[in-house]
């Protein structure tokens, strides 16, 4: 039987996709790629475009922020998909990052294994990864804990001495100042892996360079 394949094209770089995500794009007769816009381009997609044969069918899907339109369009997603398998073509999902780290895919894995659909998701390169690499920053050592939240969560800080905190677009600013008010140091990382990409430490520099595809890593000072 076909099957569904989650697949992580890590922060965005196309030398960082692994030899098995190069391999099972290469071998899919469908690719699914997301985009945060309607009728916009798909990061996944431009990340992985130099792997895909010519002639495979490529669909980029819609998937907004949050509430009922985006779970309507997941399941329009989910549909194709299933119509996709059912035609016995092995189908690629194509995902930013890791599959399983705040992605669209999660939601969509959901309706796929409860019609009983073989799946397979082959991880990626974090953001986060990529972002400590791109900014000489160690996220943790010896037997020290990370935390890692979205920027709606900073109340989940508590004596963590490392945090990794996601989604910060708009909330630069907010971000920072909880940091900086409970002794922590920080650096802001964007586009980590593509054009643009930047390290940031300075609180006015970081609200004036403020990108969608960005984070925060945060060590508690000693």
């Amino acid at each position: 039987m076909a099957k569904l394949y989650g697949i992580g094209v890590g922060p965005g770089d196309s030398e960082l996709l692994t030899l098995k995500a190069v391999r099972i794009i290469q071998n899919s007769e469908v690719i699914v790629a997301p985009s945060s816009m309607a009728k916009g381009k798909s990061i996944a997609l431009d990340t992985a475009k130099e792997f895909i044969k010519e002639g495979t069918e490529v669909l980029i899907k819609h998937f907004p922020m949050g509430g009922e339109e985006q779970e309507g369009k997941i399941f329009e997603a989910f549909k194709t998909i299933e119509e996709k398998i059912k035609e016995g073509k092995n189908v690629a999902f194509l995902t930013i990052g890791d599959p399983f780290i705040y992605s669209t895919y999660i939601y969509l894995l959901k309706y796929i294994e409860e019609k009983g659909y073989e799946t397979e998701t082959i991880p990626g390169i974090t953001s986060f990864c990529a972002c400590a690499s791109l900014a000489k920053e160690p996220l943790v050592i010896g037997d020290e804990p990370l935390l890692i939240i979205p920027s709606n969560s900073l109340e989940a800080i508590k004596e963590e001495k490392n945090v990794v905190i996601m989604k910060v677009y708009k909330k630069e600013e907010e971000v920072i100042n909880y940091l900086e008010q409970r002794g922590f140091s920080y650096v802001y990382v964007k586009k980590a892996g593509r054009d643009g990409q930047e390290v940031i430490r300075n609180k006015e520099d970081i609200i004036k360079n403020r990108e969608y595809m960005a984070l925060i890593i945060a060590h508690r000072k000693e």
